[in-house]
Formats: structure tokens, C-alpha cells, sequence
């Protein structure tokens, strides 16, 4: 029998990635097929070209899972390296009401590409301005839409990103893989007060790099 998406999810909460209802939600009214068009429901990351990928299914909720208290309504999330706009469209269905997703990919194939899919899935939420895609340079952040509470990124960082740290909200979070070769996954939380940044290494990931745009798509 073919997987089904709900069968994913269920897997995923049932191994106990996915912990928090309001992610379960999201990522069931997200459905991968309108993102990648092979093998949607396996947990594994698909190329959607331009040598890029979609994350695996336990990524982003992983991802979703470490920013959870962050992606609340109102609240504005970026999301580096956008790709598909699936897990953009996952923050920016926790951020409503009267919050705001932006997603910057610097190829801009990938951009139209991720319109097209968010159009499949949820129209409403580019319509009511509630998630944004941009064409830009991720690695710089996107000062003008910030500053943010929540920062993915979805692909690895040599070294700790001080330009999106720097466009955190005070008590924001950021996280990122970050290694050439053996990575972490690594998030950076700037106190309240603004002054400090707490760094916490989790999981061993495997992403690909953080880099520019003529180096990661050969032409």
C-alpha cells in the first residue's frame, strides 16, 4: 500500500519528533506533495533542482520543534535558503493571525518555483500578506523585513552567521547547521535584554552548504 501524507505525520509524531499539536496541524495542512514530486512521503530530503533539496520530513519538524514558542500569531520568522516554501509556508501558518514568514533563495527559478507551490497549497497566505518570498542573498539575512523572532536556515553555515544573528529581536532565536563537512545543529538565542547570545549545539545534520548562488548551481 502507498504511503499516505497523514501516514508520515503520524510517524513522525508517533517517534516522537513532532511533539506540540499546533506543529502536527501545520504539517498535516501542508502537504508535501504540492512541494516536491518525488516520493513526497518518504523521509528522506528530494532534489527539487539547481542542486538543492528538500529537507526530510523529520528536518523540518525538527526545525518547527526548536522554534515552537517563537512561531506564535503575530510573531515574523525568516526562512534562509527557501527552496520550496514548504517550511515557509509551515511558519507562516503559525504566525497568523497578524504575523509575517519571509523566505529569501537566491536562485531565482527557485523562487517562482516555491510561488507556484504555495499556490497549490495556500494562496491565501501570499494574498493576505502574510508570507513573503524574496530574491536576495540569505546569508546576509533580509534587514529590511526585521527584526525577527525566529531565523531558519536550511542550509550550512561555515561558521556562526553574525549577520542574522544581529537581526534577532531581543529573545529571538536562530537556527542553524553549521560545519564544513561534520555539522550541528546549532541554535542562538539573544537574551532580552539584547546584550547576550546563548549557543546551544544539538543534533548531527548533514545540509548543504551555505554558499553562493554560481557556486551551488552549476550551470
Amino acid at each position: 500500500m502507498q504511503r499516505r501524507h497523514i501516514d508520515l505525520i503520524n510517524s513522525l509524531v508517533h517517534q516522537d519528533i513532532i511533539k506540540d499539536e499546533r506543529i502536527k496541524n501545520v504539517m498535516i495542512a501542508t502537504d508535501r506533495t504540492d512541494f516536491t514530486t518525488d516520493r513526497a512521503y518518504d523521509d528522506t530530503p528530494q532534489s527539487i533542482g539547481y542542486n538543492v533539496t528538500i529537507s526530510a520530513p523529520h528536518m523540518h519538524a525538527y526545525a518547527l520543534e526548536m522554534l515552537r514558542d517563537k512561531l506564535v500569531p503575530g510573531a515574523r520568522v525568516l526562512d534562509v535558503g527557501s527552496g520550496s516554501g514548504y517550511l515557509t509556508v509551515c511558519m507562516a501558518r503559525l504566525v497568523q493571525p497578524n504575523g509575517k514568514a519571509i523566505g529569501i533563495e537566491h536562485i531565482s527559478q527557485l523562487v517562482d518555483l516555491s510561488l507556484k507551490n504555495i499556490a497549490k497549497n495556500n494562496q491565501s497566505l501570499i494574498d493576505n500578506g502574510t508570507l513573503e518570498i524574496v530574491l536576495g542573498d540569505g546569508r546576509l539575512g533580509y534587514l529590511q523585513g526585521g527584526p525577527y523572532d525566529a531565523i531558519h536556515v536550511g542550509a550550512a553555515a561555515s561558521d556562526r552567521p553574525i549577520e542574522l544573528i544581529e537581526q534577532l529581536k531581543p529573545g529571538g532565536r536562530l537556527v542553524v547547521p553549521v560545519g564544513i563537512g561534520s555539522q550541528r545543529m546549532m541554535t542562538y538565542e539573544k537574551s532580552l535584554d539584547g546584550r547576550e547570545i546563548h549557543e546551544q549545539a544539538t543534533l548531527n545534520v548533514r545540509y548543504v552548504p551555505l554558499t553562493d548562488k554560481d557556486k551551488q548551481w552549476n550551470h
